[in-house]
């Protein structure tokens, strides 16, 4: 999935049925993250089921040590974390945005926790067990520890696009023509949305341009979509 294919599926409708010069690309990449970032919570919320598709891999990251000298966080003047700024993820229960974090040292996976409960088992001298560790996320920064001189992680990102992706070994950002974290069944119900509620589009009139057009749509294919059209 693609997120050029949900921007096709806009504008050819829309272009079937009106004007479609005056929709800017930008706008609606916006539009498409807004929703995505809406309906994931939702969904998770019926279902209790993380979508694989949902998932970006954040590629490795150097970890800044500190302590209560550099960051007003670290209430405890004895505590090094380790520190890294990571894009903003989406709000689910039991951290699940921050699905997995990993680590060098032989780190294999840090435990999501209240920063407060952080502080305080590193403060008690709780024990680490094993290869795994703590980490707890205050707005887009994320602690760790023990100490690690890098970490990678596995994400549901708010804007996709702030993750980078790593090309046949390149690091770049996501483009459009890039795999875009999503399943169908959403992509279909981000087009639709933005269609009858931020273009406007009569519904009825929708319905009948994709049952009219199916061998020129890319996302509004299935039966699904023309039911969720008219049912919202």
């Amino acid at each position: 999935m693609k997120c050029e294919d949900l921007l096709y599926d806009i504008k050819e409708i829309k272009s079937l049925l009106e004007d479609d010069t005056d929709i800017d690309d930008l706008w609606l990449l916006n539009k498409i993250n807004m929703y995505r970032s809406v309906f994931i919570p939702m969904e998770y919320d019926t279902e209790h089921t993380i979508q694989p598709s949902w998932i970006q891999r954040l590629h490795k990251q150097t970890v800044t040590k500190v302590n209560s000298a550099d960051d007003p966080s670290i209430t405890v003047t004895s505590i090094y974390l380790g520190k890294v700024t990571i894009p903003r993820i989406i709000g689910l229960p039991d951290n699940l945005g921050l699905y997995r974090v990993s680590g060098s040292g032989g780190i294999t996976s840090f435990q999501p926790i209240d920063f407060n409960t952080l502080i305080m088992k590193i403060d008690i001298g709780e024990e680490i067990m094993g290869d795994y560790g703590y980490c707890s996320l205050i707005g887009n920064d994320l602690y760790l520890y023990p100490l690690v001189s890098e970490m990678q992680a596995l994400i549901i990102a708010e804007d996709p696009f702030d993750v980078p992706i790593n090309a046949s070994g390149t690091i770049r950002a996501l483009a459009i023509t890039d795999d875009y974290p999503i399943n169908g069944a959403m992509a279909q119900r981000i087009v639709l949305e933005i269609l009858t509620k931020d273009l406007a589009i009569n519904e009825q009139s929708l319905t009948d341009t994709i049952n009219d057009s199916q061998s020129q749509l890319r996302i509004l294919r299935s039966g699904n979509s023309q039911q969720q059209a008219v049912g919202g």
